[in-house]
């Protein structure tokens, strides 16, 4: 890992700290504040006896300079969701891959959020730094979700072998992000409406609405077409970050997305700003 990543990965992890503990932080460093200026008198930097006026005056510059960090920290993570404005969803399978960086990278440059339906053995890759990948995703407040070990149809295996393509993925998810996957997609969408993977899934089941076939195109211009001639509010579009064509298709189709006043989000997002209470084992395909 380079030192351009790292740093990368340590400013995210930091905003999603921050995202959570913004209080909190707020707090300590106005104590902070007042244990420096209380330091700096004690040697010497500040000769004369404090008066009453002067400690009312420190205590009311640590209350400006703490109401401005809150403020500040405020305006980097807030990410509203407006419900009276149009939205889209799109979500990419069988990865991490190669150029899921390439397409995280746009995602926060745009501040867009994605949902990323991954398979165990994308996820056991060794040439991809899997782990930064995934945290990464997570700081950026996208979607992990569940794709199988395998890719196999969830319907057509043993109990045995539906429960262990679903739990290997939870496993693995959460030894990099420290929780399970938020929705699982079934391979194929075989098994959807089966009683029996709908019970192993144990969380929401998240379809799609529009296939940009963008598997089967090999081609940047037609997966940005469909994109663009599908485009509507509450859509759910499959996508695959394991090709280089759609990864290029989503950096180009996000701008051109919100110019047409799309907001990009993640399906969590979607389904909160429609005021959907996702249910385990239902499926979903949209949220009009």
């Amino acid at each position: 890992m380079t030192t351009r990543e790292k740093n990368e990965l340590k400013k995210l992890q930091r905003k999603k700290e921050v995202r959570r503990q913004y209080e909190k932080i707020a707090i300590i460093l106005g104590v902070i504040i007042v244990i420096v200026f209380a330091g700096k008198m004690i040697l010497g930097k500040k000769k004369s006896v404090p008066t009453a006026g002067n400690v009312e005056t420190s205590q009311k510059q640590t209350i400006v300079k703490k109401t401005i960090v809150e403020t500040t920290v405020q305006e980097e993570t807030t990410r509203a969701i407006d419900p009276n404005k149009p939205m889209i969803a799109l979500t990419f399978d069988d990865g991490p891959g190669q150029y899921t960086g390439k397409l995280l990278d746009a995602l926060e440059k745009y501040n867009a959020r994605a949902s990323f339906f991954m398979c165990g053995y994308s996820l056991k890759r060794t040439d991809i730094p899997v782990d930064k990948l995934l945290k990464r995703m997570d700081a950026l407040g996208c979607d992990l979700g569940n794709h199988t070990m395998n890719h196999c149809a969830l319907d057509k295996v043993s109990k045995s072998k539906r429960k262990y393509e679903i739990n290997g993925v939870n496993e693995l998810v959460k030894k990099a992000v420290g929780y399970n996957p938020k929705f699982l997609r079934p391979p194929y969408g075989s098994g959807i409406r089966d009683a029996k993977v709908q019970k192993a899934a144990k969380m929401p089941i998240v379809c799609w609405s529009v296939d940009t076939l963008d598997w089967k195109t090999k081609s940047k211009k037609e997966t940005v077409k469909s994109i663009m001639n599908s485009a509507k509010d509450g859509q759910i579009i499959l996508m695959h970050d394991i090709h280089s064509w759609s990864v290029d298709a989503a950096i180009e189709a996000i701008p051109k997305l919100q110019k047409k006043g799309y907001q990009i989000v993640s399906v969590s997002e979607m389904a909160e700003a429609k005021g959907v209470k996702l249910k385990k084992g239902q499926p979903y395909f949209e949220f009009e």
